[in-house]
C-alpha cells in the first residue's frame, strides 16, 4: 500500500499540490477502473489495495466562515510482483468561501502521490520510490490524512507562505506540504534508518502537476537518517540544499539563482497510550546582495488514548520568519502561533468524531483569533 510517511524501520518495524480541472470524480473513476482492469487471473485480490477516507469539519468563533469543508482521500496500489508496487493517491476537496457570504468555490481535484515502489526485506532492508512521492523532509506531513492527524487543523507552518523577505524573489514557505518529482532511496535495520533523495523543487516551494503557477523546476538534493535505541523512541534529522528560485524567478539583473538550506530535527516517543512527537526546523535563504535569511519552524503535538473509545490531542505549532530587507532598512521577524486542543470519540472502527478549541495568531497580527470546531471522518480499508 502507498504510506503517507514511515521513516521507521523497514525491516520489521500535507497548499494544492497538483490541480486538476473537472469533477472530483473523475480521477477516482481513472483509478478504479486501472485496477479492475488488471488481468484478474494473473493477480490474486491481496494484490491489490485501496483506501478511502471521508472528512467533514467546521468552525465557528471570530474571522469563522460558518460552512463545513470537505475532503475525500484515496489511496490506491497493486502489487506487480513480490518486491514491485504501483500506487496512485488522488485527493479532493470542497474549500470554506474565503469570506463569510461568498459563494462555494468549485471542488480541487488534485493528486498527491503516483509511483513506482521496490520493497527488499531483510537485516537491512530497501526501498526505492520514483514518481510523484511525499517531500523526503517535513514531519508534519505524515498528518495530512485526516485519519491520522490528531487534531482537526492541519500544519499551517506548511502551508502558509511566509510575508515578503525580499521583494526580488518569489514568496515561501518555511517547508512545504509538497508532493514533488523525484526518487528516493531508504534503507534501514532495526536500530537505524536513513535516505537519499533528488526531486524537482525546493521543500519551500508546492510543485503541482500541470498547474500554472509551478515554480520553475531545479534539482534539490535531500537526505536523513535516524535512530531507534528503543522500541516507541526515535530521533532524527534531514538536510536539503539546493536554488528556491531560479534565474528566471528574481526580478533584478542580473537574475541568479537563489539558493537554501535546511536542517531539521525530529523526535517521536510512544509509550503506553501516548504518543508525542514534535520537529524543529531551519531553513536559510540566500537573498538580494549576497545576503542570508533565516526562518524557523517547529512543532509539538501529542496523543493519548483514555480508553479503546476515547482520546485527547494537543498541537502547538510555529513560525519565525525572516524580516524584510529593503536596500540598508531592516524590518522585524514575522511570527506566527498556533494551538489547537482536542477530544475524540471513535464512535465505530470506521468513524472518529473530533472537537476542538483552536487560536492563531497570524503573522503580523497583535491579537489571537479563537474558534471551537467539530470534525467526522470516516476512514476504511476495503481490501
Amino acid at each position: 500500500m502507498s504510506d503517507i510517511g514511515c521513516r521507521a524501520s523497514l525491516s520489521g518495524s500535507p497548499t494544492r499540490v497538483a490541480t486538476l480541472k473537472g469533477s472530483p470524480y473523475v480521477c477516482l473513476v481513472v483509478v478504479v477502473c486501472a485496477i479492475m482492469t488488471t488481468d484478474a487471473h494473473a493477480q490474486e485480490i491481496a494484490r491489490y489495495s485501496l483506501e478511502s477516507v471521508v472528512a467533514v469539519d467546521e468552525f465557528g468563533g471570530q474571522n469563522a466562515v460558518h460552512s463545513p469543508q470537505i475532503i475525500i482521500d484515496i489511496s490506491a496500489a497493486v502489487r506487480m510482483g513480490d518486491r514491485w508496487q504501483i500506487y496512485v493517491r488522488p485527493w479532493f476537496r470542497l474549500p470554506r468561501p474565503n469570506a463569510p457570504g461568498l459563494d462555494v468555490p468549485d471542488w480541487d481535484t488534485e493528486l498527491y502521490q503516483a509511483g513506482l515502489r521496490y520493497e527488499r526485506p531483510g537485516p537491512v532492508a530497501v526501498r526505492l520510490d520514483a514518481g510523484q512521492i511525499l517531500s523526503p523532509i517535513g514531519l508534519g506531513l505524515f498528518d495530512v490524512r485526516p485519519g491520522l492527524n490528531p487534531t482537526i487543523v492541519p500544519h499551517i507552518s506548511y502551508v502558509s507562505p511566509m510575508p515578503v523577505f525580499d521583494p526580488t524573489g518569489p514568496r515561501v514557505t518555511p517547508v512545504s506540504a509538497s508532493y514533488p518529482l523525484g526518487a528516493q532511496l531508504t534503507v534501514s535495520a532495526l536500530h537505524w534508518d536513513a535516505r537519499a533523495a533528488v526531486i524537482n523543487t525546493s521543500p519551500t516551494r508546492v510543485w503541482a502537476v500541470g498547474a500554472v503557477t509551478n515554480p520553475k523546476q531545479t534539482p534539490v538534493v535531500v537526505v536523513g537518517g535516524g535512530i531507534t535505541p528503543a522500541i516507541g523512541v526515535r530521533v532524527g534529522a534531514a538536510f536539503a540544499r539546493g536554488d528556491y528560485a531560479t534565474p528566471a524567478e528574481i526580478t533584478v539583473a542580473p537574475p541568479t539563482g537563489r539558493g537554501m538550506a535546511m536542517a531539521s530535527g525530529e523526535g517521536e516517543w510512544a509509550f503506553g497510550g501516548t504518543k508525542i512527537s514534535g520537529e524543529i526546523l531551519r531553513t536559510a535563504f540566500d537573498t538580494l546582495g549576497g545576503s542570508t535569511s533565516v526562518a524557523y519552524e517547529w512543532f509539538v503535538q501529542g496523543q493519548h488514548t483514555l480508553s479503546p473509545r476515547w482520546f485527547v490531542a494537543a498541537r502547538h505549532e510555529g513560525t519565525s520568519a525572516p524580516p524584510l530587507v529593503n536596500g540598508i532598512i531592516a524590518g522585524t521577524r514575522a511570527e506566527l502561533r498556533i494551538v489547537e486542543a482536542t477530544a475524540g470519540y471513535r464512535l465505530t472502527p470506521d468513524v472518529t468524531l473530533r472537537g476542538s478549541y483552536y487560536t492563531r495568531q497570524s503573522y503580523n497580527a497583535t491579537t489571537w483569533t479563537n474558534q471551537a470546531g467539530a470534525s467526522v471522518v470516516w476512514a476504511h480499508r476495503w481490501w
